[in-house]
């Protein structure tokens, strides 16, 4: 990418000591500054992949290469499927004109190979081809995850749980760019929510707790066995028809099958009385209708496990995005579905779309609170370094106040959205806390 001169070092040292009006009113509405549409987020490394490789060996280190790349392109395009497309097998082939260092690390008696590519020249190719750039800065989100093992123990994963379910969901969470954090569970966490909140995936709940970690998006999912348990009639509240009474105290016992379908040991007659599932023990859990049996029992042949998820976006009054169920034999491969689709989601709305030469857009942005030349030139520096623009220039000083001309590579609803998950940008504000017209900003740092 190309990026304009600053304007002269000289022309910015004679710049007036006082403010201008113009100043002193942008100055004024700093203190009405509408800082909720900054996000939560973090700057996530896109120029490493890391990647499980059997040896040392040149033939390890050269499809270990091609796959880190690989994964690097999931990471900065924010597209899982990236690789289906023809356009980028030119990049993958020559993955060596792209790498810049390697090594080899062990971590839990497993090898890897960490590759350092050149960010800056795989960007330049992606915008070349046409396709999507998710730039560095990326949403916050915490993950309430609860468990239930195989003897129905449930427990909330935790930011110290060192188990491999929770080593695998941070690498995952790495490997796709996306910055996720576990709850610490402490005191403030077990003062605000409990077990049966997380169990329950209670978005009013989940949210409420989450406030503290300051976090863009909230995460929650269980992930638990699909059993085929023991169930048995139990006399319902109504009355049991007269055409048949069952004896008390002598109500058989029902089992399923090998297809899943329940073997009934007693005549039809026996159909005016309820079924339902029943726990070892009634405080352990509720109890399910034959319809939510039905739909575990058909779960239990798709799979041994079940996840099912949801993520809300915080700021939003836990406003609901997505659920679902996801079913597997593997509870790791559902950890890295759910994880995937959340990245997608997040890929879809945030990265960029470059646009061709013809149509590229152009726009001014000013930005106050600039007392200092250093401060001129870390904005310059920040507004470059956004996966959105092309070039960047300095057009106008006017006391405390800097314009930039951005070339985009995107829309200027791209730009916006990218200076949103940061605070270091906040828009301005009238005295009404409406945002003024325009692209005008105030400088944080």
């Amino acid at each position: 990418m190309e990026f304009a001169k600053l304007l002269p070092v000289a022309e910015l040292l004679n710049l007036p000591r006082k403010l201008s009006q113009l100043t002193a009113a942008i100055t004024l509405l700093v203190g009405s500054a509408w800082l909720g549409m900054a996000h939560a987020s973090s700057t996530v490394e896109l120029g490493t992949g890391k990647v499980s490789v059997d040896n040392k060996s040149s033939r390890a280190l050269s499809n270990g290469t091609r796959a880190a790349l690989e994964q690097l392109l999931v990471k900065i395009t924010g597209q899982q499927d990236i690789s289906d497309y023809q356009t980028v097998d030119a990049i993958r082939r020559n993955a060596n004109r792209y790498l810049r260092a390697y090594r080899f690390t062990e971590e839990q008696g497993e090898l890897f190979l960490v590759a350092e590519f050149d960010r800056e020249l795989i960007e330049t190719e992606l915008v070349k081809q046409g396709l999507p750039i998710w730039g560095s800065r990326r949403p916050d989100a915490l993950l309430w995850l609860a468990i239930e093992d195989a003897d129905g123990e449930r427990r909330i994963v935790d930011d110290g749980n060192q188990s491999e379910l929770a080593r695998m969901t941070r690498r995952q969470a790495e490997t796709r760019g996306v910055p996720l954090a576990l709850p610490l569970m402490d005191l403030d966490d077990t003062l605000t929510i409990n077990g049966y909140d997380v169990w329950g995936l209670f978005p009013e709940q989940l949210a409420d707790a989450a406030r503290r970690y300051n976090v863009d998006y909230v995460l929650a999912a269980r992930l638990y066995p699909n059993r085929t348990r023991e169930i048995v009639y139990r006399e319902p509240e109504r009355p049991v028809s007269s055409r048949f009474i069952p004896e008390p105290f002598n109500v058989p016992a029902l089992r399923l099958n090998e297809f899943g379908e329940v073997i009934l040991p007693l005549p039809a007659e026996i159909d005016a009385i309820e079924m339902s599932w029943v726990e070892k023990e009634s405080a352990s859990g509720p109890v399910f209708t034959q319809e939510e049996f039905s739909t575990v029992a058909a779960r239990a042949k798709k799979g041994r496990y079940s996840l099912d998820y949801l993520y809300l976006a915080a700021n939003q009054g836990a406003y609901q995005i997505a659920h679902d169920t996801l079913i597997g034999d593997e509870p790791e491969a559902l950890l890295t579905t759910f994880i995937n689709d959340y990245a997608n989601y997040l890929g879809q709305n945030f990265s960029i779309l470059p646009t061709n030469g013809d149509a590229a857009q152009t726009i001014e942005i000013s930005v106050g609170n600039l007392s200092s030349l250093a401060g001129v030139v870390a904005v310059q520096n920040y507004l470059k370094n956004l996966s959105v623009t092309d070039k960047v220039m300095l057009v106008k000083q006017q006391g405390m106040v800097s314009t930039f001309h951005l070339n985009l590579l995107g829309t200027e609803q791209d730009l916006r959205s990218v200076l949103s998950l940061d605070s270091q940008l906040q828009p301005l504000t009238d005295a009404f806390g409406q945002p003024l017209q325009g692209m005008h900003y105030f400088w944080s740092q």
